[in-house]
């Protein structure tokens, strides 16, 4: 049993690996446009949720940070300093 492809089945390996990255690309972008589209509907249906869901997401992230909740703040306002 031989271990390495001849050049031949190299390059067939090749041409179907790449056809298989462009539908792999193609794909993705149709699944974030969708789950953009998704996020929008759901963000009218359930407008609850959806703050909630953030505040959840910032609290989580302060949460596991090596922040403070001032150094926290002045940074999603802007006024994050490279120091703190």
């Amino acid at each position: 049993m031989k271990d390495e492809l001849s050049k031949k089945e190299q390059a067939a390996l090749d041409r179907k690996m790449e056809r298989l990255a462009t539908k792999i690309e193609k794909n993705k972008q149709n699944y974030d446009e969708l789950m953009s589209q998704y996020a929008e509907l759901f963000a009218l249906r359930y407008p609850e949720k959806t703050e909630k869901m953030i505040k959840d997401a910032l609290y989580n992230a302060y949460r596991v940070s090596d922040r403070t909740l001032e150094q926290v703040i002045a940074f999603m306002a802007g006024d994050f300093d490279e120091d703190m």
